[in-house]
């Protein structure tokens, strides 16, 4: 089924729409980022929770606590270690202007 002609556009035309584009992208993208600031910050918040239980119910006083994660770190590393994954590099995404 034919679709119709084709609208040829200028190129200044075409720049317009482009960065148009470009706009709402990275207006969807700043949602996105703030977005997943918010549930990190609200994870943070939930694992130090967690964890004030823990040590609530343990008995130990914060300073016991303390001491036994600083002798810990003295000691040598696991070999089995674990890197999280960065996001550092969606924060300078967000900080990017893509439209002079």
């Amino acid at each position: 089924m034919p679709r119709g002609k084709a609208i040829k556009r200028s190129l200044d035309e075409q720049i317009t729409i482009l960065e148009e584009d470009i706009r709402i992208a990275q207006n969807k993208l700043n949602k996105l980022q703030n977005k997943w600031k918010e549930l990190q910050k609200q994870k943070k918040e939930e694992d130090m929770t967690s964890l004030y239980a823990l040590i609530q119910e343990s008995g130990m006083s914060l300073e016991q606590v303390r001491q036994m994660l600083a002798d810990s770190c003295t000691q040598s590393p696991p070999q089995d270690s674990f890197e999280p994954t960065r996001f550092s590099s969606m924060e300078s995404v967000a900080n990017q202007n893509y439209i002079a």
